[in-house]
């Protein structure tokens, strides 16, 4: 995912899937894999096993160049410092930072264009070694890491993807790379030795704290830790380190959260978490076929919802529904807020203007926790035994804060079950309504 602005940095980006990369804002300043009993990125070990990316083999650091041949066209991709060379096959490619030298074994090709005549070489990114190349083939709009920029990579294992990123800010650019287990550790500071612009940081990056004094200002955070609170700590590393307007790509493996629940619930919730941490999504790609239930995040949710309230297929949804669409979205705009916002909508309102209403720059207040709730009815509760009247339960919810019509009350109090005594267990109502 991509994020934007963190109350300005940040951004995501997105489409649906298993799973995906995004990439976002920040706070006005300034994708995760794994599996249970694997070594997560950018976190404490949890059982054995070897950074990935780790030269496999003898020789293999070595790798293997060749001319790239006379029928090998090299194209610039989309994004600057990317490449496409296309020849019997069209491969993504970066500019090798060091020519002649693999860091994982990795093929270099070498095709005209140097000085006087020379060839310049470059490395093949392999996009199911890479995520961060993963999401490039998936169509993200754009990774915010190009030629000068400086990058804050967390979950850099032995180096693999971030030797590509080096390559692609090049000489002018600094890459922070940030691994906690030392075996990788260890691999990653061997790659450095040659890329020079590769500050390797052997640290748990759920403690910026401890490397705070290595590290400047960032342009890019890309994020592959694969630890279930992954979410906290690129917040916590935005706060430290991102600059105004920054951006965020994070990659998010459903399965590192929670095994049990369905990936698009997982990439939900973690948006939901960045977004608290005052990140703009921008776009979420699937990373599928090369990774599975993978999310890299403008947002699919966004746009799927959008679509099911264009009933006619314009583009376009009538500005009356924006209320329903923005609270489907798990928004909480007041009945006023709703009322300023249709007011100031154009009749039709295309996707493009719903995202700006969306992560308008004030937000929308939180829709409160269950237990926000619960204390709130408990003034009602004389007798303390978690129950009150079905009449007490109306007139709070018609006559005090945002007040509801007798009739939208009837509707909500449907299902509800009532007791004998009249009397209504409001725990249980409100974990019931927040549900839906």
């Amino acid at each position: 995912m991509a994020f934007g602005e963190f109350g300005g940095r940040g951004g995501f980006s997105g489409r649906g899937g298993r799973g995906g990369a995004m990439r976002g804002g920040g706070r006005g300043r300034g994708s995760a894999r794994g599996a249970p009993n694997a070594r997560g990125r950018g976190g404490p070990p949890a059982g054995r096993g070897r950074g990935r990316g780790a030269p496999r083999g003898r020789g293999a650091p070595r790798g293997r160049g060749g001319a790239g041949g006379s029928n090998t066209v090299l194209e610039p991709h989309r994004h600057p410092g990317v490449f496409i060379a296309k020849g019997k096959e069209h491969m993504l490619v970066t500019k090798n930072l060091v020519p002649g030298e693999s860091v994982y074994g990795e093929k270099r090709i070498s095709i005209d264009g140097g000085v006087d005549g020379t060839k310049i070489e470059y490395r093949v990114w392999n996009p199911f070694r890479s995520k961060l190349a993963a999401g490039v083939l998936s169509g993200l709009d754009n990774i915010f890491i190009a030629p000068g920029k400086k990058v804050l990579y967390l979950g850099a294992a032995s180096g693999t993807s971030v030797s590509h990123v080096a390559d692609i800010v090049g000489p002018e650019g600094v890459v922070y790379a940030v691994e906690f287990s030392p075996r990788s550790g260890r691999d990653l500071i061997t790659m450095a030795k040659k890329r020079t612009n590769v500050i390797p940081i052997v640290e748990d990056a759920r403690l910026p704290n401890k490397y705070r004094m290595l590290i400047s200002t960032v342009d890019v955070i890309f994020a592959d830790v694969a630890q279930p609170d992954q979410a906290r700590i690129v917040v916590h590393n935005a706060q430290s380190f991102l600059r105004e307007n920054g951006h965020v790509v994070i990659s998010i493996k459903a399965s590192c959260i929670d095994s049990t629940a369905p990936p698009d619930v997982i990439f939900a919730s973690e948006l939901q978490k960045l977004k608290e941490g005052r990140f703009k999504p921008i776009e979420q790609v699937t990373l599928e076929p090369y990774e599975r239930d993978h999310a890299m995040s403008d947002n699919a949710e966004y746009k799927e919802a959008f679509a099911l309230f264009d009933k006619r297929g314009t583009g376009s949804v009538p500005r009356e529904t924006l209320g329903d669409l923005l609270r489907a979205l798990g928004q909480n705009p007041t009945q006023a807020e709703v009322a300023e916002i249709v007011n100031a909508a154009p009749r039709d309102v295309d996707y493009k203007t719903f995202l700006a209403i969306l992560n308008r720059p004030d937000g929308f207040k939180p829709a409160g926790t269950p237990e926000e709730f619960i204390r709130g009815f408990q003034v009602f509760d004389k007798d303390g035994n978690g129950y009150i009247g079905a009449g007490e339960l109306r007139y709070v919810l018609t006559q005090l804060g945002e007040k509801m019509t007798d009739q939208e009350v009837d509707e909500l109090l449907k299902g509800v079950q009532i007791g004998a005594d009249g009397n209504v267990n409001y725990e249980s109502f409100v974990r019931t309504i927040l549900s839906q």
